[in-house]
């Protein structure tokens, strides 16, 4: 990679845009690709990094040493350290920016960071700050419906003029009521049993609601098969199956178009992990974040959602039993509201197995080798225990 000074290549006007950004670092500007529809459908999996690296802070701001979210999040020290700077960076001007807009709801009242982009208002409200206007119009939509479907999720609250949100130097303010409840931190030293089996029960239930959601509201239609023969095969070639072997990666791609077509689809949450869901005394009390929504197989939220769980404790025999129950009880509670076909059932490996090799391929192309790694072990840990699995689906 060759190494040029910004101020020989770029424009006047350009570099001190650029330097609004970033200055002093090193920054690779990759090839532009000749189809350009290539890595498009890579952009879902950024925003999730991006949300990945959310939570960090989130993590942090809640009390968390560097080191256990390293090992939480399978990062090195360094990068914790890295995405603490770039988080922390302009806190201090959010806060004040948000002090001054809060006339605009007639409200004044103590603000505090709970995460990355959202800040407590007094004990009743919380705002939320986002840049892409129709991710949050659509989502503002997308909340209202859920509540009129009685499912708990945040209401938008109106400004003094009525509006849903305000504008400010291209970025935008939601003010929502605050839900009551906290996120379950480590399933494993709570009941898990009752835990799995009401999240499950909770996860249907929006399911049931989303089916409602996509009459109404338009949203990406995605293929996780598509992609697997598209960005992810190229990837992985390019790549020479280094985390992967092509005889392993074939035998599941394989597998993953035999079932797919057949998979019942629809709108899906996409970010399914107990950071978007709250529990109040044990009791669900709501979920939070459909900023990744999207039309998609339906277990691909199960999935999601199981093998998050097993992140950090695969090499752990005990966790790894008690993992195998808390599917056996998540799947019982799912199966009370939305009954599973057999077929989604049997696929569910399958699934896992292809969710993650597409990050696999994912953090490669973000030459983030240590998650690359550590995503195969997990991959690797599905198809030796695709048995024992298979047997907790079905309890």
């Amino acid at each position: 990679m060759k190494y040029l000074k910004g101020k020989d290549i770029f424009p006047s006007e350009l570099l001190e845009l650029i330097q609004g950004y970033t200055q002093g670092y090193y920054v690779y500007i990759p090839k532009k690709e000749d189809n350009k529809e290539k890595w498009g459908a890579m952009t879902s999996y950024r925003k999730e990094l991006e949300k990945r690296n959310s939570h960090v802070y989130t993590k942090y701001l809640t009390g968390c040493s560097i080191s256990q979210i390293a090992d939480n999040y399978h990062l090195s020290v360094k990068t914790v350290k890295r995405i603490l700077l770039v988080k922390r960076k302009g806190a201090g001007e959010m806060k004040d920016k948000i002090m001054e807009l809060l006339v605009e709801w007639g409200i004044n009242s103590e603000i505090n960071q709970i995460y990355d982009t959202v800040w407590t208002i007094g004990d009743d409200y919380v705002i939320k700050t986002n840049t892409d206007p129709a991710d949050l119009e659509r989502n503002i939509q997308m909340m209202k419906t859920l509540v009129e479907c009685g499912i708990p999720v945040a209401k938008p609250i109106p400004t003094i003029e009525g509006q849903d949100y305000v504008e400010c130097s291209g970025r935008y303010y939601l003010m929502m009521n605050k839900l009551t409840g906290k996120h379950v931190l480590d399933i494993y030293q709570e009941d898990y049993p009752g835990i799995a089996y009401e999240t499950g029960k909770a996860v249907a239930k929006l399911h049931s609601a989303f089916l409602i959601c996509e009459q109404k509201i338009s949203f990406w239609d995605n293929s996780l098969v598509d992609e697997m023969n598209g960005w992810i095969t190229d990837i992985m070639k390019e790549n020479q199956y280094r985390y992967c072997s092509e005889v392993d990666f074939e035998e599941d791609l394989k597998e993953l178009q035999a079932c797919y077509d057949k998979l019942p689809r629809q709108l899906i949450h996409r970010d399914m992990h107990y950071g978007n869901i709250l529990f109040d005394k044990g009791v669900f009390s709501g979920y939070i974040d459909f900023d990744l929504s999207q039309k998609n197989v339906r277990i691909f939220d199960i999935c999601y959602f199981l093998m998050g769980l097993l992140i950090n404790h695969e090499m752990k025999p005990d966790e790894v039993k008690q993992w195998y129950e808390i599917i056996s009880n998540f799947i019982k509670g799912y199966e009370e509201i939305n009954k599973l076909t057999r077929l989604e059932k049997d696929s569910m490996c399958c699934l896992m197995k292809s969710i993650e090799l597409l990050f696999v391929a994912y953090f490669i192309q973000e030459e983030d080798e240590l998650l690359a790694e550590n995503v195969a072990k997990l991959y690797y840990f599905i198809k030796k225990n695709n048995d024992a699995i298979c047997s907790a689906v079905y309890f």
